[in-house]
C-alpha cells in the first residue's frame, strides 16, 4: 500500500514506525488532536504526547497549545522534508570530524557480497582512475560501465578491455577503450586501475544477484600487479582483437609506461619514427632519474596484436642513441637495463 511505502521511506530518515504513522496522521487530518492521533495510530494518548513533541522537534508539525484541546497542524511537507534534510547535513558534519579517514584510507582489503555493491564498486573505480584502467568483463553487464568508460577516455585515461561470454549479442561502442578484444569464454571478473587499486571475483558474482560468490577488493600495489599479470598471461592472448584506437598526436607525455608503450606501438607499426625524452634510472636502483633522449627501435608488448613480447608480461623499449642502445621498462622493471618514469613521446618532425 501507497501509506506503508510512506511509512518505510520516513523511517530512512530516522523516525520510527509509530512516529511516521503519527505524522501521516497529522498530514491527512490538517489540523487534529492528540486522541486522534492515539486512536489512529493504535497507541496511548501518553505515548501521543511523546511522539508529537518529537515531530515538533524535527520541525514536521506545529503545536498549538493556546486552545483547547491542543491542536496539531503539520507544516507543508516540502518545508518538513527541507528541515530532515537539514538536520541530516548537521549529523553528517558531526559525524565527519568523528570519521577517523586515515584508517579508512588504510584499509587494503575487503570482501563484497552483493552483486549491486561489486557492479557499484566497479564503477566508483573507474570513475577514480587517472592513468590506466585493466578491465575483463561479462558481455551482459557492460552497459552497466559503458559511461564510466566513455568518461575515462574523454579524460585521456588508458584502457584495455577484454568483453567475456561474447557471442555477437551487445553492441560494443568504440569510445569506450583504446584496445577491445571479445572471447566467448568465461573468465574471472577482473579491474586494476593505476596499479594501485583491483577487485576480482567469478563471473556468476555480477550475472546472478542470488549467487553465493562474492568479489575481493585488494589496494595492495603488489597484489593489484598480481591481478594484471593474471589477466594479460592467462586471458588476455585468449581474446579476438575487436577495435583499436588510432594513435594519438604527438607530442605527448604519459605518466603511464603501459599507455606510452600501446601509442609507441601504434606509431611504428605504421611505419613511422618515434623519438623519446624519457626519465630513467638503472633497474633496481635508489639512483635519482636522469632525462635522456632517443630513438624508440623496437617495442616488445601484448597489448595490441600482433604481439611482440618474449614472454607474458614483457612491455619494454630498445632505445637507440647517439651514443648507446639500451632496454627500457615500466615502473619497477627487473629484465631491462632501466626503469623509466615520465616519458615524452615525438615524432620525427617535433625533433
Amino acid at each position: 500500500m501507497v501509506e506503508d511505502d510512506i511509512v518505510e521511506n520516513l523511517t530512512r530518515f530516522g523516525l520510527s514506525e509509530k512516529e511516521a504513522l503519527a505524522y501521516i496522521t497529522v498530514l491527512q487530518n490538517g489540523s487534529t488532536t492528540i486522541r486522534v492521533v492515539s486512536e489512529e495510530t493504535d497507541i496511548s494518548k501518553s505515548y501521543a504526547y511523546d511522539i508529537v513533541g518529537k515531530l515538533e522537534e524535527r520541525e514536521l508539525i506545529e503545536i498549538d497549545d493556546h486552545v483547547q484541546p491542543t491542536q496539531l497542524r503539520a507544516i507543508p511537507p516540502s518545508e518538513g522534508i527541507n528541515n530532515l534534510v537539514s538536520q541530516l547535513d548537521t549529523i553528517e558534519t558531526q559525524l565527519d570530524d568523528l570519521f577517523d579517514s586515515k584508517t579508512y584510507e588504510q584499509q587494503k582489503f575487503s570482501i563484497i557480497k552483493s552483486r549491486r555493491t561489486i557492479l557499484t564498486q566497479l564503477v566508483d573505480l573507474i570513475d577514480a582512475a587517472t592513468e590506466e584502467i585493466i578491465l575483463a568483463l561479462p558481455a551482459s553487464t557492460l552497459h552497466r560501465v559503458e559511461d564510466s568508460l566513455q568518461a575515462a577516455q574523454d579524460r585521456g585515461v588508458f584502457c584495455m578491455l577484454l568483453v567475456t561470454e561474447y557471442e555477437g549479442e551487445v553492441q560494443i561502442a568504440d569510445s569506450i577503450a583504446n584496445v577491445v578484444q571479445t572471447w566467448n569464454a568465461p573468465a574471472p571478473v577482473t579491474l586494476t586501475i593505476d596499479r594501485s587499486d583491483g577487485i576480482v571475483s567469478s563471473a556468476e558474482a555480477v550475472l546472478n544477484s542470488n549467487s553465493d560468490e562474492y568479489a575481493i577488493y585488494h589496494a595492495e600495489e603488489h597484489i593489484v600487479s598480481s591481478l594484471f599479470d593474471s589477466f594479460i598471461a592467462n586471458y588476455w592472448p585468449m581474446g579476438e582483437q575487436s577495435y583499436v584506437a588510432e594513435a594519438g598526436p604527438l607530442p605527448r607525455t604519459f605518466t603511464s609506461f603501459r599507455h606510452a608503450v600501446f601509442e609507441a606501438t601504434l606509431y611504428l607499426m605504421d611505419g613511422q619514427q618515434v623519438t623519446t625524452e624519457i626519465e630513467i634510472r638503472p633497474t633496481q636502483s635508489e639512483d635519482t632519474f636522469e632525462t635522456i633522449t632517443g630513438t624508440i627501435t623496437n617495442v616488445k608488448q601484448s597489448l595490441v596484436r600482433p604481439f611482440s613480447n618474449d614472454f607474458p608480461t614483457q612491455e619494454s623499449f630498445v632505445i637507440e642513441t647517439a651514443t648507446d642502445t639500451f632496454t627500457v621498462g615500466g615502473y619497477r622493471a627487473f629484465l631491462e637495463d632501466f626503469e623509466a618514469r615520465d616519458i615524452t613521446l615525438k615524432s620525427t618532425s617535433d625533433v
